[in-house]
């Protein structure tokens, strides 16, 4: 209940900024600032985090001197399974502040394949001591991931797609046409159309460092270039994160601080609080200390025997207790032995039965059999003397006594194909060539058929 209104209370915000904004000039992602592992791009996981939710701190240096970069601190959290709410407030590199908040819906996960949709850079920023919000850099997102295992490692892969913001429509608009990100070419303001961008990215995890949850290896293209970066664990819960934005600009670093594709170093601090139940690591130095032990009194070893001989006599009662059981068990494992045999008997005499139905039923068979060919031979002199119908009604005497022999059927469609019903004819050709697919005659009578060779007067029996 309580995080139902919790996800209420969330979507309701999410409403209000959303009537309430006014445009505003905004700027690009940070890095490591939005819900998950990744850098710039979303991500989506299969299972749910075992954290109860991450903080940090994080900088994009784009020049040393002079010194210009970007700094904020993030909240992330998984408020439910499957809902997962980030919060951001950043200092730009021209020192305006912007807030943001962000969230996730896993929709669906299957294996180790999931997809999220999410709505992320609900940002506010403050301008002459208020706040607005610009609704081009409103970000839609979908995702799929796919976790696989790949020996000691763990690889998981994204790609999805996004708008706004996410997009970069915006950003790249202002970086090769040389104005402000709300100014077109011609000096008016955005024309607000769907911009789609699309992202791809993978996160390694190594078992370098697996005491403390392993180090990360994270790469990534989010639409307009490529984003390498590290997490290294300092401790269980504390990770440094480094990494570099726009790598393939990297050769011209403090020359064009102002484009959207400068590139950056990137550097920040992550903690994440474990859920409650969670066990922390336990590093090598105090695994020996508590293997050694603390020094023991010899009160307190008669003390700690006596605890023990009562366990072991403990111990043994359970154990007469088991065997008493167990006899039990045995017994009654016995007894169904009897009944098994008892249904043995059962069955033996069930299949001599069957053995005597069997053969009264070869003996019906054989019979069978004899009246079948009787009425096909009266159903050939009736064919011979023209008496078609005469004929066809012998044949459906033998079917019904014999309802599997392939020569009943093809006599029967020959008598159609006499008395002119070609398609009744074609019907039980098919019949017999079914029950018996090596009947080359029948197989040669429907060729011919097809191929216009046959006709009723030059057709032969079957």
């Amino acid at each position: 209940m309580y995080e139902t209104r919790r996800y209420r209370l969330v979507v309701l915000l999410a409403v209000f900024v959303a009537l309430a904004w006014e445009p505003a000039q905004g700027v690009s992602r940070l890095s490591y600032s939005r819900p998950g592992a990744m850098m710039r791009i979303p991500f989506s996981s299969v299972v749910r985090s075992p954290y109860l939710f991450s903080a940090g701190f994080v900088a994009e240096v784009v020049n040393v001197s002079p010194y210009s970069s970007a700094t904020g601190v993030y909240f992330d959290s998984e408020m439910t399974r499957n809902l997962r709410l980030g919060m951001t407030a950043v200092s730009t590199i021209d020192t305006t502040t912007e807030i943001g908040f962000h969230l996730q819906q896993r929709l669906w996960s299957y294996g180790n394949i999931s997809f999220s949709l999410g709505l992320q850079d609900i940002v506010l920023t403050q301008s002459s001591g208020r706040l607005s919000m610009d609704p081009d850099l409103l970000s839609f997102l979908g995702v799929i991931s796919s976790e696989q295992k790949v020996g000691r490692y763990l690889l998981n892969s994204y790609m999805g797609f996004g708008t706004g913001a996410l997009a970069g429509a915006i950003a790249a608009a202002a970086d090769t046409s040389g104005v402000s990100p709300n100014i077109d070419g011609n000096g008016s303001e955005p024309s607000g159309q769907l911009t789609l961008g699309v992202y791809a990215g993978f996160l390694l995890k190594t078992p370098l460092f697996a005491s403390k949850g392993g180090l990360d290896v994270v790469g990534e293209f989010d639409g307009k270039g490529i984003n390498v970066g590290v997490r290294i664990p300092i401790t269980s819960d504390y990770r440094l994160q480094v990494g570099f934005v726009h790598l393939e600009n990297l050769p011209q670093f403090g020359s064009a601080a102002d484009s959207v594709v400068a590139p950056a170093i990137v550097i920040g601090l992550d903690l994440s609080v474990p859920r409650l139940g969670r066990k922390p690591a336990v590093s090598a130095v105090e695994g020996e200390v508590a293997a050694m032990g603390p020094r023991i009194e010899p009160e307190e070893q008669e003390e700690l025997l006596a605890r023990q001989l009562d366990s072991t006599l403990q111990a043994a009662d359970f154990l007469l207790a088991s065997l008493r059981d167990s006899l039990r068990i045995a017994t009654f494992e016995i007894d169904n032995l009897y009944s098994q045999v008892a249904m043995l008997e059962q069955l033996g005499v069930f299949l001599a039965d069957s053995v005597r139905n069997m053969q009264l039923r070869i003996q019906m068979m054989k019979s069978n059999i004899n009246y079948t060919m009787r009425h096909l031979s009266s159903s050939l002199q009736h064919y011979y003397q023209g008496n078609y119908r005469d004929a066809l009604q012998e044949v459906e005497m033998a079917i019904q006594l014999n309802p599997d022999l392939a020569i009943a059927y093809a006599r029967r469609g020959s008598i159609y194909f006499k008395l002119g019903d070609v398609q009744r004819a074609t019907i039980n050709w098919n019949l017999a060539l079914k029950l018996d697919p090596e009947y080359d005659d029948v197989r040669n009578i429907l060729r011919g058929l097809k191929e216009g060779r046959i006709k009723t007067t030059s057709l032969k029996l079957q």
